[in-house]
């Protein structure tokens, strides 16, 4: 029979559950995993086999106090939280150009019941979404989720330290999700540009044409068209801004 220890058993528990925090958290609001359909019980098993694994691969955690324990748990959850916003602001710059689009294109009335968000949802909006999260899946995303995590332990291991969150980092993150919306965005706002300027010099050259009932279904198959010769290079937009958000991430990795 081996002989257990209160201090052992102490070093385990602490090594299986400051990771399964951390993964727990960017679990919570990581892409794909933060879904409605994705239960609580599949998150919350996923984080734990994910913990049991890493815990061979991770340095031997600090022995602490019960005053230390509180600012320990506050660390992880915001790592985790960091990761996963992160990674979900590259789904957010694609809903957003679906919005734009669709305001542009005349479809912003176009909605449909949203069974996963619980409401109504804009229609290219929402198709843009499914897009980026079936690029993610197909490129590996989740197992980049997975690495991350890992890397994130050798960057910032657990100490305590409250002041992993770096506000300027948070900011040039988010000035990556509207610039990547917006890059997303300008072929299609370009050619609905374009059609716009084309209609309205018929409309001063012929003023018997009714621009308005043939500039409506125009307008829309021009922006589809575009939109539907552009997704190809969609994936690589994807790949590219999820490896700049994670470059530049939201942690100080300095601290």
């Amino acid at each position: 029979m081996i002989p257990l220890s209160g201090s052992q058993i102490e070093v385990w528990v602490a090594a299986f559950i400051w990771p399964f925090i951390r993964i727990l958290a960017m679990l919570s609001t990581a892409p794909v995993f933060d879904n409605r359909s994705v239960s609580r019980r599949l998150r919350v098993g996923l984080a734990a086999l994910i913990a049991m694994l890493m815990m061979p691969l991770l340095p031997a955690p600090p022995t602490l106090t019960q005053a230390q324990a509180l600012p320990v748990l506050l660390q992880q959850i915001l790592i985790g939280v960091s990761m996963g916003f992160s990674m979900r602001l590259v789904f957010a710059a694609f809903e957003m150009a679906g919005d734009l689009l669709g305001l542009s294109m005349g479809l912003a009335f176009s909605q449909f019941i949203d069974p996963v968000r619980g409401g109504q949802s804009p229609l290219l909006g929402s198709f843009l979404g499914v897009l980026a999260s079936l690029v993610f899946l197909a490129m590996d995303g989740h197992l980049l989720v997975i690495a991350a995590a890992v890397q994130s332990f050798q960057l910032i291991p657990v100490s305590g330290n409250l002041s992993v969150i770096n506000p300027q980092n948070i900011a040039s993150a988010g000035s990556i999700m509207f610039m990547l919306s917006l890059q997303i965005a300008l072929p299609v706002l370009t050619a609905i540009l374009i059609c716009n300027i084309v209609l309205g010099i018929l409309a001063r050259a012929a003023p018997q044409l009714n621009i308005m009932s043939i500039g409506f279904s125009i307008t829309i198959t021009a922006g589809l068209w575009v939109l539907w010769v552009s997704l190809p290079y969609f994936i690589a937009g994807i790949d590219g801004a999820i490896g700049r958000l994670l470059s530049i991430s939201v942690l100080n990795t300095s601290s």
